[in-house]
């Protein structure tokens, strides 16, 4: 309880002494900066320049997406510094982690709206990367904005709308695509149309990818036939100058025929069934910018209404047994922005609140009351107030350049009911302070301290069911061992605190006269206490061994509140342009500690550097570009068998406009052109062998 009521205490007393300071007048500053352009930052809520922002965010915008041409998560978000996509290279495997903290504590946003579907068997997000045209990530505790869940940070994606697709007087427009990759035989094609109807705007776009067993680098071949079909619809209509409704329709259907668990090479048998999956996820998603022009000026609300349901069915090929897992989150969300001027900073308030539920389905064919173990029935909802203060002015004592502050707060109350247990209910308090000194246009150092907190899902309070189990090693089938899970609804929220600190750069004519570069570098440290944790009491009952061996038990399985952890390491981001020549570089580097064990964290990833060149001519209506990943040796683990070795994978691409003025594409590139064998996140596990891309596109517009 103490450090909230310091980080209440820091927010009042930071706008109180602002407020205060002598010789600040009430105006904001005659200072040309006051106009400079500023990116919005949409994970972050900010209108802050993403290079003075007091953290680590970073934005892929359309062009690089379409170069890139993803077919997966891995392939749409690996380039991020800090961000690993890991799970093997199945679709359905993949799983996201930030600054070496899992799915649980990464709030990831799709058009505004929670996507907290999250299963290490299953997959953790659902849409084709197709329909994507900018991703934002902010790294580190982000709780003081969404609450639970966010300690590692936010990955916020954005899908297409008409306003993307027209330029210029156009009206409508259409975009047709077809592509194919070699190392998993994956054909995928698409329809996109879009149209401008007065105040009003449409989109409608179609895709269907089907793949089959994927190559790998070490020469083997992991089964993973699938096959999905995505379906998005975006309706937007201007209600008023500065009001604008947007209403985004999402499906997801997918099948796949895999390893009842999609991560990994783990060889299909009685503890991984083969089954047929069926994946479905469908998005509702309501959103309203209100800013009107006039009288009502102060008026600067966004607010988000969605409903999104994800889910997996499977069948195991052999013995028919039937499983579901179903999650459905409702949610609002409703912001307010006040701009103004405090003595000599201007100054911007966010005043929010946030509701959502999550309630999840799960059902086994096989257990007599219809629980599956690990996926129990059941819901928790969460109710938040929240306000973050943006100041942006001179800095003070006489010390040259502008100072960035920015303080928050949130406050969330949270509520988990299920049948089998009693119900868990809890309030947190999350806090955040960032600074920024911008001393220069071109220099600025910044520091960033929060505290984030996790709140136990329901998947963690309510365990039921059977974990595993296995034939009695004396009698064999029909007879049984089985280890049970045990509920556990008095669990505590994991919570952690997180120092970061940093620079950042922007200067023109280093090399040439007329060059650009940008750098950002911050170093992080992360304590967390209350670490939830899944443990695995294997014991056998002494019945098990005594006539007249019935089916008995071996043990239990029950969350708890077991560890403390530190985490550390580093990330920068480097951007450099000359002519028609571009470079993007990012560096990461993560250490983990068990403090109670001293042992290594494992899940977490080797030192990584990606560079990706790209040269522009637009005369030619060409672009070519290399990518080229580089990764340590990892040896951060406590088990030699999980360490891994270097390695350097290189990719090219390009893409060509055949004909001039017209929208005729080819896309085309070699993923892995060395065919190098490398493990990038488990040991054992090799990724995709070389493959090689190509992607024709057809774009009109009238």
């Amino acid at each position: 309880m103490k450090h909230r009521l310091l980080a209440s205490a820091a927010t009042l007393t930071l706008t109180a002494f602002i407020s205060a300071a002598p010789g600040w007048s009430q105006d904001a500053p005659d200072d040309p900066q006051s106009e400079r352009d500023i990116i919005i930052v949409e994970a972050s809520r900010t209108r802050i320049d993403a290079l003075e922002y007091p953290g680590m965010v970073s934005r892929i915008d359309a062009e690089s997406l379409d170069l890139a041409r993803a077919s997966d998560l891995d392939d749409l978000l690996r380039d991020l510094p800090g961000t690993e996509i890991s799970g093997g290279p199945r679709r359905t495997g993949q799983t996201i982690s930030l600054r070496g903290q899992g799915r649980e504590n990464t709030t990831l946003l799709l058009d505004g709206a929670r996507q907290n579907f999250g299963s290490a068997h299953d997959g953790a997000l659902f849409v084709d990367p197709s329909l994507i045209v900018s991703v934002e990530s902010m790294r580190g505790p982000a709780s003081a904005l969404y609450g639970s869940g966010a300690s590692g940070g936010v990955i916020s994606l954005r899908t297409a709308t008409a306003r993307d697709m027209l330029a210029d007087n156009n009206q409508s427009g259409f975009r047709l695509g077809a592509g194919y990759h070699s190392a998993s035989e994956e054909v995928r094609g698409s329809a996109t149309g879009f149209a401008l109807f007065g105040d009003t705007d449409i989109l409608a776009s179609v895709s269907h990818r089907t793949s089959g067993d994927i190559d790998l680098g070490s020469g083997d071949t992991l089964p993973a036939d699938d096959m999905s079909t995505s379906f998005l619809l975006n309706l937007g209509q201007e209600l008023a100058v500065g009001v604008r409704a947007e209403l985004s329709i999402q499906s997801f259907n997918g099948e796949a025929t895999e390893p009842n668990n999609g991560q990994g090479v783990a060889e299909v048998g009685a503890f991984n069934a083969l089954v047929d999956k069926d994946i479905r996820a469908d998005n509702i998603i309501f959103n309203f910018d209100i800013a009107p022009h006039g009288a009502l000026d102060w008026l600067d609300m966004d607010v988000s209404v969605y409903r999104n349901t994800s889910g997996v069915d499977e069948t195991e090929q052999v013995g028919g047994r039937f499983l579901q897992r179903e999650l459905e989150t409702t949610g609002l969300r409703i912001d307010q922005r006040f701009a103004f001027a405090l003595r000599q900073f201007d100054a911007g308030l966010t005043i929010g609140g946030e509701f959502y539920r999550d309630k999840q389905t799960g059902f086994d064919s096989n257990d007599p009351d219809g629980i599956r173990g690990g996926a129990p029935t059941a819901q928790t909802e969460f109710s938040a107030i929240y306000t973050q203060l943006e100041l942006d002015g001179p800095a003070p004592f006489n010390l040259p350049g502008r100072i960035i502050l920015l303080p928050g707060m949130r406050l969330d109350s949270f509520d988990s009911q299920s049948a089998q247990a009693p119900d868990a209910s809890e309030d947190q308090t999350s806090g955040r302070l960032g600074a920024s000194w911008v001393m220069s246009d071109s220099f600025s150092v910044f520091a960033n301290w929060g505290e984030a907190f996790r709140a136990p899902s329901i998947n963690e309070l309510y365990l039921d069911g059977t974990h595993f189990s296995f034939p009695h090693i004396i009698l064999g089938a029909p007879t049984f061992i089985s280890n049970d899970f045990i509920a556990n609804p008095d669990l505590l929220p994991e919570e952690t605190k997180s120092f970061e600190a940093g620079f950042a750069i922007s200067q023109d004519s280093i090399f040439a006269v007329n060059d650009h570069l940008e750098v950002k570098l911050a170093w992080f440290e992360i304590e967390a206490e209350n670490l939830i944790n899944l443990q695995v009491n294997f014991a056998f009952d002494p019945t098990c061994f005594t006539p007249p061996f019935m089916p008995c038990s071996a043990g239990t399985t029950q969350s708890s509140n077991v560890g403390r952890a530190e985490l550390s390491g580093y990330e920068a981001e480097l951007s450099y342009g000359v002519g028609d020549f571009d470079l993007n570089a990012s560096l990461s580097h993560i250490d983990g500690l068990d403090l109670d064990t001293g042992e290594a964290l494992g899940g977490l990833t080797p030192t990584r550097l990606i560079l990706d060149g790209r040269w522009s001519n637009d005369a030619r209506r060409l672009v070519l570009g290399s990518r080229v990943e580089f990764a340590a040796n990892f040896e951060n683990s406590n088990d030699p068998a999980q360490h891994r070795d270097s390695y350097a994978v290189v990719d090219v691409y390009g893409r060509w406009q055949m004909i001039a003025d017209q929208g005729l594409t080819l896309n085309v590139g070699i993923n892995n052109v060395f065919d190098t064998d490398y493990e990038r996140v488990f040991a054992g596990v090799s990724e995709p062998a070389r493959s090689f891309r190509l992607d024709l596109g057809w774009t009109g517009t009238f």
